[in-house]
């Protein structure tokens, strides 16, 4: 079955990957309607022997709804990527021209008022976007905090000195000063992997999901 999506649609299954890898694993390719991206459909294939037939052209079935071969998913992921980095805040429409351009040129688009050396938008816009709980990706994004150790504070400092690569002494002195940042911009797994870790004995961390894309609700962990 082929399952057509809309470039929302598109761009939040990108996003409900946990990284890049998970991008490769996933997709095969993207293959898209002509014209406006806005009003285009899309499809992705699971991998590549279901994006191409035997002859490396795509399938019949699926040129006969009006879709060619756009971009690698990898390709597809960077050009949000670079436009994310430039203006973190981009809307549907911003992602649409950033992959327009690059289908038609084979360069990602610059952002005008941004340094073309650094890549990325200044200070203030990336702390609007954090304050909109938007994270620096196109991936779900975690921040970790312990803010209360309870009785468990001396096994919470080993796990701390563990994960934090620092004496356990020291671990020990910030767990009794609170609160300790455990890990920022983490992804899914390793964020859910550190939650899990410490509410094995009996500890809480307190959980700031940030978002892919503005439009998108703010993730939670399990």
């Amino acid at each position: 079955m082929i399952a057509l999506l809309d470039l929302r649609q598109t761009l939040d299954a990108f996003a409900a990957c946990n990284d890049d890898h998970d991008v490769w694993a996933s997709f095969g390719w993207v293959h898209a309607s002509e014209g406006d991206l806005l009003a285009a459909r899309f499809w992705l294939p699971a991998d590549e022997d279901a994006a191409f037939d035997d002859d490396g052209e795509v399938p019949e079935a699926v040129q006969a709804l009006g879709l060619s071969a756009c971009l690698e998913p990898a390709t597809f992921a960077d050009v949000l990527d670079v436009q994310k980095r430039q203006r973190p805040l981009s809307s549907l429409q911003d992602y649409a021209e950033a992959l327009a351009y690059y289908a038609e040129y084979d360069a990602f688009l610059q952002v005008d008022g941004v340094d073309e050396a650094l890549g990325e938008a200044g200070a203030a816009e990336q702390d609007a976007a954090r304050a909109a709980g938007v994270g620096p990706g196109i991936f779900a994004a975690f921040e970790l905090t312990l803010a209360c150790a309870g009785e468990q504070v001396k096994a919470a400092a080993q796990r701390v000195a563990q994960l934090l690569d620092i004496p356990v002494g020291e671990a020990l002195a910030r767990c009794r000063a609170l609160p300790v940042l455990l890990g920022e911009a983490l992804d899914r797994r390793r964020a859910q992997a550190i939650k899990d870790d410490f509410e094995a004995i009996g500890v809480r961390v307190q959980v700031r999901g940030f978002k892919p894309f503005p439009w998108m609700d703010v993730p939670v962990l399990r």
